[in-house]
């Protein structure tokens, strides 16, 4: 059983209900203070982390949100080809209509469904979405299909490994929205490992609101 999996509601109600709370979040998501404390510096150490490695081209991002994040990347990587999937349409549509947002893919979609072909990425990017997932093992098992070999997927979510975070996001985020479960390293590396991802490294960071940080490599020479 997948360790998010709510026994209450149906995993097809979990989404549509994150769906129409990120809906109604879009109006004034990208003036929320979480741009400040966590999205922003998120968004900074992946681009980082990018921007060392060769031979990315094509990077997708989930739960893209209001494309902040896809927007920011193609200032420092003009030359790639970047996509963006939401499970929230208003989300979506509010990254298409930003001006700096053309020649981004933007797209509705699921993270356990992702509407493109198998080995298509040289890198998957999901930053603080990950909680909202109700089948985690199965969204990372599509994150692995549509990396090509040695593609690189991060992510990061809120760290719940010390007491501080414990009480931010097993308390405080999950009375606010309800249906989310955020994991232990421990759990996010069990998860990737099993899906086939290698080189499995992570980083705590954001002192005030503890992060996560995961990044694995799809290996997938000699895989069926």
């Amino acid at each position: 059983m997948d360790v998010s999996l709510s026994f209450f509601k149906k995993p097809h109600k979990i989404k549509k209900e994150s769906s129409h709370r990120f809906n109604r979040w879009s109006r004034k998501y990208d003036r929320s203070i979480l741009q400040f404390l966590m999205f922003s510096r998120s968004h900074d150490l992946f681009i980082e982390n990018i921007l060392r490695e060769r031979g990315i081209s094509r990077v997708l991002d989930i739960g893209c949100g209001t494309g902040e994040f896809a927007i920011k990347l193609k200032k420092y990587k003009s030359s790639a080809e970047i996509f963006g999937i939401d499970i929230s349409e208003d989300m979506i549509n509010t990254a298409k209509s930003k001006p700096a947002a053309e020649g981004i893919d933007f797209r509705t979609g699921d993270s356990e469904n992702i509407p493109h072909d198998d080995d298509y990425f040289d890198c998957i990017t999901c930053a603080h979405s990950f909680h909202h997932y109700p089948h985690k093992k199965k969204a990372v098992r599509e994150m692995f299909r549509v990396l090509r070999n040695n593609g690189t997927l991060m992510i990061i979510d809120g760290c719940k490994d010390g007491l501080l975070g414990k009480v931010i996001f097993d308390f405080f985020v999950k009375a606010h929205e309800v249906n989310v479960h955020h994991l232990h390293s421990s759990q996010f590396r069990r998860i990737m490992a099993n899906a086939g991802f290698e080189n499995i490294v992570q980083a705590r960071f954001n002192l005030f609101i503890p992060l996560l940080f995961t990044k694995g490599v799809a290996g997938k020479e000699g895989k069926c």
